[in-house]
C-alpha cells in the first residue's frame, strides 16, 4: 500500500499545534506519538479501507505437515533385504497392492480430541472404524509412474495420540494407499495452496485459520469476489481457542468455522500499526520486537531535520532480532528492522486529529473542535476518493442470474 513517513504527521501537528519541532523533546513527542497510535486504531475499522484488507483461499480442515509412506521390503531367510542391481531395496507388493502412508498434522492447528468423536466412539473404542476425507490432495506415485491423488476415496484409520491439559489428541494417523514409494505432500503452512486438509467424518472440524497478522475476518465466498459476480457469501462463526495449550505456537490466532469442506475464498483486515519508540540511540542494545523512530533521510534518530541538505524520511521500526550497537535501520533490512507503514489515505486525518487530541490535552477545548471538524472533513474526502473517483463500488452478490 501507499504510505506515509510519520515525520509528515510529526511535521503537520507541530505546525497546527504551535510547537517548536527544533525543541521537541521525548515528552512532547511521546505525546503525539500516543495520540497518533489511538487515532490510527480509530480510523482503521471506520470503514473498509481498501489498503487494509487481504484475501486469500483455502479449504477447511486439519492441517497435513508431512507423509511418510512405510515400505515393505523383500527380506531373506536371514531377514537381510533383498536390494536390486542399483543397491536399491526392493519393495514388495501385499495381496491388496496397498502400502501404508503416515500423516502428521500441524498440532499448532486447533487439535482433533478424541473425547469429541460424535457416537461415544472414543468410549467406545471405535474411533478407527470412521472415515477421514483428504481435501485439496496430495499425489502418489503408482507402479506404471502415473500419479493418482489421494482424495479418490474415504479412508479408515489407525492413529497415535498425544495429551494435553484439555485431553487426548490425534497426532499421527495410518491409512493403506495404492501401492507407491513416494509421495508429493508439500506443507508451507496451513492456508498455503499446496497443503493437504484432512476432515474426520465423526469429528468435523471445518475450521480456516486466519493468518497471524490478521485482525479480523470480514467475509467468506464460494468463489474469490475480486475475480467474479458470482461469488456467494458463505456463513461463518468466528472462534477463538487460546484455551489450548499450543506448545509450538507463538502468534495468536483466530479461527472461522464454516459448514462445508469445499474450496472458500476469505477477506480479513491486518491489525492497526502501534506505535510505541522513541528516537533511535546508537549507543543501545535493541532487543526484539523493541521500537524505535529513525529518520531514514537525515540517517539518525532526531525529532527535527537537521541536515539541510539531505532529505527527511523518518518512521518507526521495529526490531526483527535482537539488534547489535549501532546496527541503524537505515537500509529497512528485515535481518533486524522491519518498518512500521502509515497508509497515506491517513495522512490529513492523522494531522488534525491528533493536533486536536494535543490540544485538549493543553486545555484549549474551543481550539480542538476546529481540527476535530477538520479531521472528519478528511475521512469524508478520502470516502469521496473512493467512491466517486476511483469507482470502488463493492460488487453485487448475484445469487440467482436467471
Amino acid at each position: 500500500m501507499k504510505t506515509v513517513p510519520f515525520s509528515d504527521i510529526l511535521a503537520g501537528v507541530c505546525q497546527l499545534a504551535g510547537l517548536d519541532r527544533v525543541t521537541l523533546n521525548d515528552k512532547s513527542f511521546a505525546a503525539i506519538r500516543d495520540f497518533s497510535s489511538r487515532r490510527l486504531s480509530v480510523i482503521w475499522d471506520r470503514e473498509e479501507w481498501p489498503d487494509l484488507n487481504r484475501f486469500f483461499s483455502t479449504w477447511p480442515g486439519l492441517p497435513v505437515s508431512d507423509v511418510s509412506i512405510i515400505p515393505v521390503d523383500l527380506i531373506t531367510e536371514s531377514d537381510e533385504p533383498i536390494l536390486a542391481e542399483n543397491d536399491e531395496v526392493i519393495l514388495a507388493e501385499t495381496a491388496e497392492n496397498v502400502i501404508d502412508a503416515v500423516i502428521q498434522f500441524d498440532l499448532t492447528f486447533r487439535r482433533i480430541y478424541l473425547q469429541d468423536f460424535a457416537e461415544d466412539r472414543f468410549k467406545k473404542g471405535t474411533i478407527g472404524e470412521s472415515y477421514v476425507s483428504f481435501f485439496n490432495p496430495f499425489y502418489l506415485t503408482l507402479e506404471d509412474g502415473t500419479k493418482q491423488a489421494i482424495n479418490s476415496k474415504q479412508y479408515q484409520f489407525t492413529y497415535t495420540t498425544l495429551t494435553d491439559d484439555i485431553g487426548e489428541y490425534i497426532e499421527t494417523i495410518k491409512i493403506s494407499v495404492p501401492f507407491s514409494s513416494e509421495s508429493y505432500s508439500t506443507y508451507t503452512g496451513p492456508n498455503s495452496p499446496l497443503t493437504t486438509k484432512v476432515v474426520f467424518e465423526k469429528n468435523k472440524q471445518l475450521l480456516i485459520q486466519l493468518p497471524s497478522n490478521a485482525l479480523q475476518g470480514l467475509g467468506v465466498w464460494n468463489q474469490d469476489p475480486r475475480k467474479t459476480t458470482r461469488a456467494v457469501p458463505v456463513s461463518f462463526l468466528v472462534e477463538d481457542f487460546t484455551d489450548q495449550d499450543m506448545l509450538t505456537s507463538e502468534d495468536e490466532v483466530n479461527y472461522l468455522r464454516i459448514d462445508t469442506s469445499d474450496e472458500r475464498a476469505v477477506q480479513y483486515r491486518i491489525p492497526p500499526t502501534r506505535l510505541t519508540g522513541y528516537g533511535y540511540d546508537e549507543l543501545v542494545t535493541y532487543s526484539r520486537n523493541a521500537q524505535v523512530y529513525f529518520d531514514a533521510g537525515q540517517l539518525n534518530g532526531l525529532y527535527n531535520p537537521t541536515k539541510k541538505g539531505m532529505p527527511s524520511i523518518g518512521n518507526f521500526f521495529t526490531a526483527s532480532d535482537n539488534v547489535p550497537t549501532g546496527v541503524t535501520p537505515a537500509n529497512q533490512t528485515q535481518d533486524y528492522w522491519q518498518i512500521v507503514e502509515i497508509p497515506a489515505r491517513f495522512r490529513d486525518y492523522m494531522c488534525n486529529s491528533v493536533t486536536a487530541d494535543f490540544l485538549k490535552s493543553e486545555g484549549r477545548a474551543e481550539e480542538a473542535m476546529v481540527f476535530e471538524q477538520l479531521a472528519e472533513t478528511a475521512i469524508q474526502q478520502q470516502i469521496d476518493v473512493l467512491i466517486r473517483q476511483q469507482g470502488q463500488v463493492q460488487r453485487l452478490n448475484m445469487v440467482y442470474t436467471y
